[in-house]
């Protein structure tokens, strides 16, 4: 009796591992899952952020293009994000020549590629995270 008992306990370990072989790849793979799309997410508000203050500085009455792309270097840079990232503007001249209450489009772009934290090939995610942010020209 005691042996028999002895042969089912190892019988439900052994059952156990093998379910734990099976299972652990699959929780593993769902976990860096679930942790990189909260970096890119995580990172898609920090490019969103920059295009915003470059927006920002470039509404204001006496703005250039450069005051604009120091302010987003600024933000790009504190967020690990310094090489890599090209900033758009709609007009395509910039800041210079808008009138009072005409519109600003600043983009900033950047290869996923350069933000990704793991880069698991399984894990679908953009090419370029891209943000856009329109905002109307401050008269004097």
């Amino acid at each position: 009796m005691v042996g028999m008992r002895r042969t089912r306990s190892l019988r439900h370990e052994g059952l156990a591992t093998i379910e734990m072989a099976l299972v652990l790849p699959l929780l593993l793979l769902l976990t860096f899952g679930v942790i990189e799309y909260a970096w890119l997410f995580f990172k898609f508000h920090e490019v969103t952020n920059a295009a915003r203050q470059g927006a920002r500085v470039g509404v204001t009455p006496d703005a250039t293009n450069g005051e604009v792309e120091a302010a987003i270097k600024t933000i790009m840079t504190s967020d690990g994000m310094a090489t890599g990232y090209t900033v758009s503007y709609l007009p395509a001249g910039g800041v210079g020549g808008l009138d009072t209450g005409e519109l600003l489009t600043v983009s900033v772009s950047i290869p996923y590629s350069r933000v990704t934290l793991f880069g698991l090939p399984f894990v679908p995610v953009p090419t370029t995270l891209r943000s856009s942010t329109t905002m109307a020209k401050e008269g004097p």
